[in-house]
């Protein structure tokens, strides 16, 4: 009977044994509860992801123009003008500074030379002599916001191809810093008598040229964020806005200026009239004297545009270079009257940007310039040859600081650089400071993919 019992008992623990063993290995085959849960928060955030890009989508809403052929727009345009008995144009290059303007601005000198124009400095001398008649003028906006009811009130802008280039903003801030943040003697006192900082060949190869940028960038960054522009005024640019220097929310300022209406009150209110004395009375005057609505930009005074230099420069007479030239109302061109971006942003600026943003012509992107259809579609909209041998796929960077390899380079070089230097926290309070404009170049960049889609469906491009 015993031995029966003790038979019995260790058949139950086999059992109970076989049991475990059974559960175990269904349960390794189960999803655990914080497996289901993990997959369904992936889920919920990818779906989250898709409705946040539909909803920027359906907000900025269609182009202004999309309605208007993109193919060789520059002769529709210049045409449409002339039936209109308009006697000049403008080419309009709204300069967003380190994003590749003097690319542009090389490539649109070339595009001058190819349709048999040139608005150089002879050009210039010759109509000093009024020896000159000037159909088409070149006009470059660099250190001014622009007012972002431009296109709607300045009839100059009708007669314009308008076009824009934009940077992901901690790429542009980065390389604004190392372009003219850092000055070559503190290059040379920390680096030796190397002129760039970066030297990609010692990045992460040498520890104590790796350790020594990293420490360089912790405390020189953030004094050029609070310094720079206090420090620089009186140079290169005197008053101007955006310069050598940090400008929180670079680009949504450039673009969300105000000359008019309760934006421009808002902005004149935050300015504080007992610090400035009469700073702002002399600027709501030059607003209210130059805007569109109160003063005639009907005949256009080619002597007061840009003119193509060597070197990729230009000869800007409205900015007061040529003093023997009157031009009093500073440069002839769209949007070339006074307005302000200064003080506290908001979403509402963003909208402002945005609507300002979808009158251009040609939204481009620095990560994308020297891409094949990018390339392809600016050459169509200024009525050139695809292989034109100065297509900005064929042309090299002009002032880029550090080489690009590949692709992750040429779109997040310095974030990646800064994440990899173990300056989070650089890389925050970048971010943080400049969350609106992060915010405004998110939806430009679905903005440029949806030019980019018209131009394509009335191209057939990539239809093989």
């Amino acid at each position: 009977m015993k031995q029966l019992i003790i038979c019995h008992r260790k058949r139950i623990v086999g059992l109970l044994v076989m049991a475990a063993i059974i559960s175990m290995k269904f349960l390794s085959m189960t999803p655990s509860k914080t497996a289901v849960v993990g997959a369904a928060m992936g889920k919920s955030h990818e779906k989250e992801k898709v409705l946040q890009t539909e909803e920027r989508r359906q907000e900025i809403g269609p182009l202004v123009k999309k309605n208007e052929p993109y193919m060789n727009r520059w002769h529709r345009r210049f045409s449409s003008s002339a039936a209109r008995g308009n006697v000049g144009g403008y080419v309009f290059f709204k300069h967003i500074r380190k994003a590749g303007g003097t690319s542009l601005r090389k490539y649109i000198s070339n595009v001058f030379e190819h349709h048999g124009l040139s608005h150089n400095i002879s050009d210039f001398e010759q109509m000093m002599l009024n020896q000159a008649n000037i159909d088409i003028s070149y006009v470059e906006q660099e250190f001014e916001p622009l007012d972002w009811q431009c296109s709607a009130v300045d009839p100059r802008w009708q007669e314009s191809l308008n076009i824009i280039v934009l940077r992901h903003p901690i790429e542009r801030h980065m390389s604004e810093f190392f372009f003219s943040g850092v000055t070559l003697p503190t290059k040379k006192k920390v680096f030796g008598s190397n002129r760039r900082v970066i030297q990609k060949d010692q990045l992460f190869f040498n520890k104590t040229y790796t350790t020594t940028l990293a420490r360089f960038l912790n405390e020189e960054v953030p004094y050029w964020m609070e310094h720079s522009k206090m420090e620089g005024i009186g140079k290169y640019k005197k008053g101007a806005m955006f310069s050598r220097w940090y400008q929180d929310n670079f680009q949504l300022r450039a673009l969300a200026g105000c000359s008019s209406g309760r934006c421009l009150e808002k902005r004149l209110s935050e300015k504080r009239l007992s610090e400035q004395g009469n700073a702002t009375e002399i600027l709501l005057k030059s607003i209210h004297d130059l805007h569109p609505l109160n003063h005639s930009y009907v005949t256009p005074n080619a002597m007061c545009t840009q003119f193509f230099r060597k070197n990729n420069l230009v000869f800007d007479v409205c900015s007061g270079k040529k003093r023997d030239v009157q031009c009093s109302g500073g440069c002839d061109g769209p949007c070339a009257y006074p307005t302000t971006a200064e003080g506290p942003l908001d979403k509402n600026d963003v909208r402002r940007a945005i609507k300002s943003l979808k009158a251009f012509d040609a939204i481009l992107l620095m990560e994308k310039l020297k891409d094949q259809d990018e390339s392809a579609f600016l050459n169509d909209v200024m009525g050139v040859p695809r292989d034109a041998s100065f297509a900005l796929n064929s042309m090299r960077g002009m002032n880029a600081r550090v080489v690009k390899s590949n692709r992750r380079e040429v779109t997040h070089y310095y974030r990646d650089l800064l994440a990899k230097l173990n300056l989070q926290s650089l890389l925050l309070r970048l971010e943080e400071e400049n969350k609106l404009e992060v915010e405004f170049f998110n939806r430009a960049v679905d903005l440029h993919n949806q030019q980019m889609q018209v131009w394509k469906e009335e191209t057939g491009w990539g239809r093989g």
